[in-house]
């Protein structure tokens, strides 16, 4: 598991330091420098995915697009290395070299230090491994078609084929969920009102959190996986995704992600709220907290208050112990650098270090409308 988090002279971060929890919560404003810490490990992986990470960093495809290497650098400092450093069973670092106009327009950057110098170990890391799942803010909903890719699903298990689109969900739920021997691991995520260990089961027992009394079935036809809804008994009463709420659509990548993690697993989600309820947005922090209990690390970016209290909750409820929370808000100072500042929950989920503009705006709107 990924303990510390090193961010150094990459866009708005010039020297950032993140404790990293089993699970780990990134607020703030826009434009803070939130979706950075999620690059900086996006960009890692792709690089070492493309065999490149040895000789440095490659800045766009197939996870997160940056652009050129001055895209890359921060803007406010006169450094040219970019440090990437992470703890976990030992300490890693990448260091990469922008120095001169030629990197500055490149899409590659090249390592500052031979690779030798890092322990050949972090390969083994979760970040490097088919134990990785990334879902981001603009994944695959509202579409009842979906498309079939054997190789990341059956050799990777991979949901996404890129920048985390979680489109191949559906060939993910046929081939584990409906025609292989495939059990959820984490029997902490099973929902108590579903008997069966079967992911496809397990999955339709979640999505009735977001829209109750909800089915649906996952077909292979001959111009891809197709994923169609129903209410009570299937039969004569299914539809499109386009004709239900797009929250079951858009939850689903990240229900099945979170089902079918294993304890060295990583996830790491973009706004895990899009297009849900606030019952079902509780719903699944609820099973977000129950996936990081139960050994997995999961990592996501939310704007939502109600992410964010269902994550107080399960602590408050013991669904996980707050020493394996950790929460990070991220502000920019007068010179447009990221800074962040870890808050602190307690036992009973309250917040000992609340920061202005830490999902406040509830109470801010409540007093102005009773004149307070």
């Amino acid at each position: 598991m990924i303990t510390k988090l090193k961010i150094a002279n990459f866009k708005s971060h010039i020297n950032t330091v993140l404790g990293m929890g089993s699970l780990t919560v990134l607020a703030g404003m826009n434009s803070s420098g939130k979706s950075s810490v999620l690059q900086a490990l996006l960009l890692l992986r792709q690089s070492f995915k493309k065999g490149r990470l040895n000789s440095g960093l490659d800045l766009n495809a197939p996870l997160c697009d940056i652009g050129m290497g001055y895209d890359a650098l921060s803007r406010y400092t006169d450094n040219d290395i970019i440090i990437f450093a992470i703890d976990a069973d030992k300490k890693y670092e990448w260091q990469f070299d922008l120095s001169g106009d030629l990197n500055l327009g490149n899409t590659f950057i090249p390592s500052v230090k031979a690779t030798s110098a890092i322990p050949s170990t972090f390969q083994e890391m979760s970040l490097f491994t088919n134990n990785f799942q990334y879902l981001s803010a603009s994944r695959w909903g509202g579409k009842s078609l979906y498309p079939v890719e054997s190789y990341s699903v059956e050799a990777e298990r991979q949901l996404s084929l890129a920048y985390g689109q979680g489109e191949l969900v559906a060939h993910f739920l046929e081939y584990y969920g409906n025609h292989r021997d495939f059990n959820i691991q984490l029997d902490n995520v099973l929902h108590p009102d579903c008997s069966s260990k079967k992911l496809l089961e397990q999955t339709i027992a979640w999505e009735n959190e977001i829209s109750p009394r909800v089915t649906m079935t996952v077909e292979k036809r001959t111009i891809g996986m197709m994923v169609e809804y129903g209410y009570g008994k299937m039969s004569g009463n299914k539809f499109r995704a386009e004709n239900v709420g797009f929250g079951l659509s858009y939850s689903l990548p990240v229900i099945v992600a979170l089902l079918s993690a294993s304890p060295e697993s990583l996830i790491i989600i973009e706004n895990p709220e899009a297009h849900l309820h606030p019952r079902g947005q509780s719903k699944l922090a609820e099973l977000i907290a129950l996936t990081a209990q139960s050994g997995a690390q999961v990592i996501i970016e939310t704007h939502s208050d109600h992410i964010f209290n269902g994550v107080r909750k399960a602590i408050f409820q013991k669904k996980i112990d707050r020493n394996s929370v950790k929460v990070h808000f991220f502000e920019l100072n007068d010179e447009n650098i990221s800074e962040s500042t870890e808050i602190q929950i307690s036992e009973t989920g309250r917040l000992l270090n609340c920061k202005k503009g830490m999902f406040d705006q509830f109470d801010d709107d409540l007093d102005t409308l009773l004149g307070l």
